[in-house]
């Protein structure tokens, strides 16, 4: 008896000078659209940088590879990435203890707090590029392979609740591409777009435009996420509706920050898209439509 569709894979190292060098030719990305976005903080990041340097062990990084031989990451994103900002200057080690080295015989410690990767002697510098991550490389999956991967790697570990779901939406590249609207990037939060609350405003939008009595509870908005299909006529629709919010908001912000401020109010904002999207096909202006609004709130 023999078992079909086992998974093709194998392993396979790279030194930490090879990832960087990999990822800045393009040859290993980490932006798939079923990962979160690069969430470590500061501290996460610093320790992490020392266990590289103290050489204890790590996890291996699972990437699956297509038929021209680039990687994409589906675990360990946190990692590379932590890898690629520090050893390019981007954040500053912070929260280490002091490290003990011997240095022509004499042994002292040193702080590495405060420095970026140029800043660290020299010997510091090559124990971290020489370092070396082990792979679990994934020929050629599927898109639906790759999902059940990343929900099995992730599977009982701290994930949230959504971002499981996002894994499992048949359109999560659109609900990707219309969560990083301008109007988002300019009213949320950091730890809003950690938590996904761009996207959750997208998949209720267009339960809104769609549905005759659209349940905006969360478990019925993560189970239509699992079977939601935006179409193109669907996407321009949304943003339209984004665009037209969104200049409502600069109209307003200077004149009357606490009016913006119910505009932008999750609850606030999808009370109100029907209409939003009602004034557009009605060639309303958006001057007429901010002075609805007022009149409204």
């Amino acid at each position: 008896m023999r078992i079909l569709n086992k998974c093709d894979k194998n392993n396979m190292e790279w030194t930490v000078r090879k990832l960087v060098e990999n990822y800045s030719t393009g040859m290993i990305s980490f932006d798939n659209t079923i990962q979160r976005g690069f969430v470590w903080k500061r501290d996460r990041q610093s320790a992490f940088i020392m266990s590289v340097i103290m050489e204890k062990p790590i996890p291996p990084i699972y990437v699956t590879r297509d038929e021209d031989g680039n990687y994409s990451a589906i675990d360990g994103k946190q990692r590379s990435t932590t890898l690629i900002r520090f050893i390019n200057d981007e954040f500053a080690l912070d929260g280490l203890e002091l490290l003990d080295v011997e240095d022509n015989g004499e042994y002292k410690e040193i702080d590495l707090n405060g420095c970026v990767f140029s800043a660290l002697p020299l010997e510091i510098q090559n124990a971290i590029k020489d370092s070396t991550l082990s792979f679990v490389v994934i020929n050629q999956p599927t898109e639906d392979q790759v999902c059940d991967y990343f929900y099995l790697l992730n599977n009982g570990m701290s994930l949230n609740a959504i971002t499981k779901t996002r894994v499992k939406a048949k359109c999560r590249e659109a609900i990707t591409e219309l969560g990083q609207h301008e109007l988002f990037k300019n009213i949320l939060t950091e730890k809003a777009f950690e938590r996904y609350t761009n996207e959750d405003i997208v998949v209720k939008t267009w339960a809104i435009l769609n549905q005759d009595t659209p349940s905006l509870e969360t478990k019925d908005i993560r189970s239509l996420i699992s079977e939601l299909n935006i179409s193109d006529e669907d996407k321009t629709q949304i943003i339209e509706c984004f665009n037209r919010i969104f200049e409502m908001y600069n109209l307003i912000r200077n004149k009357d920050k606490r009016l913006a401020q119910k505009l932008i109010k999750r609850t606030h904002m999808l009370s109100i898209m029907r209409v939003v999207w009602d004034s557009i096909e009605k060639g309303l202006t958006t001057e007429q439509f901010v002075d609805w609004f007022a009149a409204f709130f």
